[in-house]
């Protein structure tokens, strides 16, 4: 049995809605008594999840059996059918696929090797969308740099070279830069491909892949990451003198526009059935490791959340929809394709939830909206502190997912699962994001606090969008 923490006390969830006692004026408006029948719905759904392994069995099968799912990959066509048989074993009233436009990159064979001052075998991944180098491979001299700036400053060294950028871990956020931008930036003065520190803050000799982008105003030039052991090495002997040469073979290919698949299961409101609360996560993952954390996790929690209601027949006021999003890794495809499948109904949308933060211990929830839906939101939550070891019920404003991204910036209040993240760009990424880096009881909570909340959403008398508009998103690359 997974242990639980015990939940507060109904008065003290009352006091948090603003249902009961003294809560200030105005915080929770228009909160009105009738959501108290539901609270005890809420707290019975945690009490399951928490003794529940569906979740994690679930995403056994997709990692193991599955595999990675490069989307537009036959890959990703196995685990868009498992999907749509795991949501119908389930038990949903519907469902269904969508077609996605997506890019189609296939990797191929790579390697790389240090050839001088000594030689030794570089560990190393190519990075998504990258060209190849052709059939010959590259041999070159390694320039190495540690950021952008310094690159600028010796721009002049950089003609015919291969650009290492060895950053130190700043975050992802700040760090991805140069995964994404750094071949078009090398590219600009001359080199001929770009290496860079993998972005994590720590390895094992494990490199990372993700996405990147050429720019239109530079030659395409290829680039992969190198473990950070090796990335430090490389700049070391750069550093002391020596002329560090490199070979890069990579037959990566960009092979144009395939059509793969959204996939979406629904179980059908009691009473607002036309309104819909969406859940879901990315069902793509790079074509490494096998995509536990990113994000088999948001997928198998957020159809573990839908089969829960669906298992205790609590059937919402209001639809839920399950969208498993494709091509996330690669920019957003299956999240603006949804938009504009779904444009016309749009203003149905009562809020959008994705959960693509991992399998850690669950963490509360950010919500790309106004002031007073968030308010409304951190009512609902309230009862979720007592998941977990951390804040299960804490709600922030803050952004919400990629995917949801589109639709959030035309209105639609968003909202992000969060996780404890702390160990999550270890994994990310990389071969190393496989199904032993997950633990059963984490995902329990989090199924428990995302299934919690979604119903209190689905299933409050006021709905989202009476309340506020959402304020268009800003969202982060992948």
């Amino acid at each position: 049995m997974i242990k639980r923490r015990v939940s507060p006390p109904l008065f003290l969830l009352l006091i948090g809605l603003g249902i009961a006692g003294s809560a200030p004026a105005g915080e929770f408006p228009d909160q009105q008594p009738q959501q108290v029948p539901y609270m005890h719905e809420m707290q019975q759904i945690i009490d399951r999840s928490l003794q529940d392994d569906y979740a994690y069995r679930l995403l056994g099968e997709l990692c193991d059996s599955v595999g990675a799912r490069l989307a537009g990959s036959p890959a990703m066509e196995r685990a868009v059918a498992w999907a749509q048989q795991s949501m119908l074993a389930a038990g949903f009233d519907s469902v269904w696929t969508e077609p996605v436009t997506v890019p189609r990159w296939v990797r191929g064979r790579e390697w790389a090797r240090c050839t001088a001052p000594v030689p030794f075998d570089l560990t190393m991944i190519g990075i998504g969308l990258s060209d190849g180098t052709g059939a010959k491979g590259i041999e070159a001299e390694v320039l190495a740099v540690r950021d952008f700036d310094e690159l600028e400053a010796r721009a002049a060294e950089a003609a015919g070279k291969i650009v290492l950028f060895a950053p130190p871990w700043q975050g992802y956020g700040k760090t991805v830069r140069y995964r994404v931008d750094g071949a078009s930036a090398a590219a600009r003065h001359g080199a001929v491909a770009c290496l860079i520190r993998s972005v994590t803050g720590n390895s094992l000799a494990t490199p990372h892949t993700g996405m990147m982008r050429y720019a239109d105003d530079a030659p395409r030039i290829p680039i992969a990451a190198v473990s950070v052991e090796d990335a430090g090495r490389l700049h070391r002997l750069c550093e002391g003198g020596a002329t560090v040469r490199v070979q890069l073979m990579m037959e990566a290919e960009n092979r144009g526009e395939v059509t793969d698949h959204n996939v979406l299961g629904e179980i059908r409101g009691r009473e607002e059935a036309d309104q819909i609360v969406i859940l879901g996560g990315h069902l793509d993952s790079w074509d490494t490791g096998t995509g536990a954390h990113d994000d088999g996790a948001g997928c198998v929690i957020t159809m573990a959340a839908v089969r829960l209601l669906k298992e205790l027949d609590l059937v919402p006021r209001r639809t839920l929809r399950v969208v498993l999003f494709t091509a996330e890794e690669q920019g957003g495809y299956g999240g603006r394709a949804y938009l504009e499948a779904h444009r016309d109904e749009l203003e149905r949308h009562v809020a959008a939830l994705e959960s693509d933060s991992g399998g850690g211990p669950p963490r509360g929830f950010s919500v790309h909206a106004d002031s007073t839906v968030i308010a409304r939101i951190a009512g609902h939550a309230t009862i979720l502190d007592g998941i977990g070891d951390l804040d299960a019920g804490e709600v922030s404003a803050g952004g919400s997912g990629v995917d949801i991204g589109p639709i959030v910036k035309e209105g639609v209040p968003g909202i992000g699962h969060r996780t404890n993240t702390e160990d999550y760009f270890d994994y990310h990424h990389s071969p190393a994001d496989t199904y032993d880096k997950i633990n059963p009881e984490h995902i329990a909570q989090n199924v428990a606090a995302v299934a919690a909340l979604i119903y209190a959403i689905a299933e409050d008398p006021v709905s989202l969008r009476e309340l506020a508009p959402a304020e268009p998103p800003t969202e982060g690359t992948r």
